[in-house]
């Protein structure tokens, strides 16, 4: 008797619960703010904004760093001045604790620390042969991890900068290759885990997200199949995954980080002449995600909870890159020919 009334007692919460959340008004779209940047020709590829959203770094196609105020998305400072012979900055993470301290890596290979607060370049190195996609740092900021063009996953130390390991990619040639091994082909992302100090997620060419634990060094823990991943298009929230593929249809994806199923296609509004193809995707708020690529040419909001479009930052070119902090609070877009946009959920 006792059990059946404490699993009423739960049903009843649990239907109280779903009640208040069609109660609460659903958010809106405020007006996109375009901000031009004097580098806006050689295309935006990166977005981060601090932990303490005072300040958005953008990296461009030319190699330069550039960090602006927020909100008003004035420029502070610029970090790295680039070069038209400079390979782009596709991937930037501020540190979780050191919240000036910004890394920064390209498409030639090379890392670059900065302080964003003196604009100071801490320190260089170069992945010789390899080409950097995904880059983050883990929750307590001990270390952050790279991925790219070479297949191979680097994790390096925070304070010295050293790799302190390397998960390879695997020899496709050898018989004892498995499912938990590395990445057969290109990877395009890394997320760590938000709330959990060991796990993250990759993901890149071959149609696959490997689910890794730092603390073993010897093969990915998990797999889930299908996500075909060619930019930032990776986020984790709680037991939820969320994927952005390049592809023409049902390209957004939520998945249970546990089981690895997927839970959910979220339908993304495009024309069928020209496809979904997402590149880059996060989560927001209250059931929120944000998703852009190049087959609308536009970032997309939407409650997948009801599909509901809550609104749109069309670009007019490419969506390469994308970031949210506070929720939705802050939002910034860019991509092809710069086009940065900032705008926020109310």
């Amino acid at each position: 008797m006792a059990r059946r009334r404490l699993e009423e007692a739960v049903n009843t919460a649990r239907e109280l619960n779903e009640k208040l959340e069609l109660m609460k008004p659903e958010q809106s779209l405020q007006h996109p703010q375009h901000v031009p940047l004097h580098r806006d020709s050689y295309g935006i590829y990166s977005l981060q904004f601090s932990h303490s959203v005072r300040k958005l770094a953008v990296g461009f196609g030319n190699g330069a760093v550039q960090v602006l105020r927020v909100p008003e998305g004035t420029p502070q400072a610029d970090l790295c001045l680039g070069h038209p012979k400079r390979q782009a900055v596709t991937c930037m993470a501020f540190h979780p604790k050191n919240m000036d301290l910004l890394v920064a890596a390209s498409a030639d290979g090379s890392v670059n620390v900065y302080n964003s607060e003196t604009s100071e370049c801490i320190l260089s190195f170069t992945e010789e042969g390899n080409e950097i996609n995904g880059l983050d740092f883990c929750l307590d900021g001990s270390v952050y991890a790279t991925c790219g063009k070479d297949k191979n996953i680097r994790v390096y130390d925070s304070q010295t900068n050293q790799m302190v390991h390397m998960y390879e990619a695997p020899d496709i040639s050898c018989e004892d290759i498995s499912l938990t091994s590395g990445h057969s082909r290109r990877i395009f992302a890394l997320k760590f885990h938000p709330e959990e100090l060991h796990y993250f997620v990759t993901g890149g060419w071959d149609n696959s997200l490997k689910i890794w634990d730092k603390r073993i060094t010897s093969s990915a823990r998990k797999l889930i199949i299908g996500p075909h991943i060619c930019g930032p298009g990776i986020d984790i929230k709680g037991n939820k995954v969320l994927t952005a593929s390049w592809v023409a249809q049902n390209s957004l994806q939520l998945w249970d980080f546990g089981s690895c199923k997927q839970e959910k296609q979220i339908p993304i509004p495009s024309e069928p002449q020209q496809g979904e193809f997402l590149y880059a995707a996060q989560f927001c708020s209250h059931d929120v995600v944000i998703a852009g690529g190049s087959g609308t040419n536009t970032a997309h909001v939407i409650n997948y909870k009801t599909d509901q479009v809550l609104g749109n930052v069309p670009i007019g070119k490419a969506v390469q890159a994308l970031d949210t902090a506070l929720g939705g609070k802050h939002i910034a877009v860019a991509g092809v020919g710069g086009n940065l946009h900032l705008t926020s959920l109310v």
